[in-house]
């Protein structure tokens, strides 16, 4: 589930075959963006020539939250959609090392467990550093929470930081334990 998307706003111009490409790609990801289009509206024109100190008409130019993007490729663009909106990303179950993971571009986020009399105790919560501070501890948790349910777990918290996730939301009460 997309949750906690901030406001994503496409400059451009209908005409012009970068913005067309923009949106296909955000279009592709399922994310919900508005077109400014600069060409047709003065009011759209101004707000994209405030987000730059020389006043200039740059276009496209995607702003993602305050994060603004200026004619970014496809991998930057994606590197970034998904640094700031991790609700996009799936977690995955990596039964070999006991963990779940959450890829966000060449960085893992990380629930380490551990088996023990059919229920699943969970040790370890782990960001990277540099992506502290985001929203992703808990959007990490919230999607192994999920993906451990739909694998017919039951779990027990162990880690501080999941047990505190866990204890905001009446939701795991029957899934997870303290």
């Amino acid at each position: 589930m997309k949750k906690n998307i901030p406001i994503i706003k496409l400059y451009g111009a209908e005409g012009c075959h970068k913005t067309r490409y923009y949106q296909l790609l955000l279009e592709a990801r399922g994310l919900p963006f508005q077109f400014l289009d600069v060409e047709k509206n003065e009011d759209y024109a101004e707000e994209l020539r405030s987000l730059y100190e020389s006043g200039k008409l740059n276009f496209p130019t995607i702003t993602i939250g305050s994060k603004k993007l200026r004619n970014p490729n496809k991998e930057e663009l994606n590197k970034w959609l998904n640094k700031l909106i991790p609700s996009i990303l799936d977690v995955q179950h990596d039964k070999v090392n006991n963990a779940y993971l959450l890829a966000i571009n060449e960085e893992i986020a990380k629930v380490e467990y551990q088996l023990k009399n059919g229920k699943m105790y969970l040790i370890h919560s782990e960001v990277p550093i540099q992506l502290r501070g985001r929203g992703i501890g808990k959007e990490l948790v919230e999607k192994t929470f999920e993906k451990l349910t739909k694998e017919g777990y039951k779990a027990v918290a162990v880690c501080s930081y999941v047990k505190a996730v866990a204890k905001r939301s009446d939701k795991w009460k029957e899934i997870i334990e303290f």
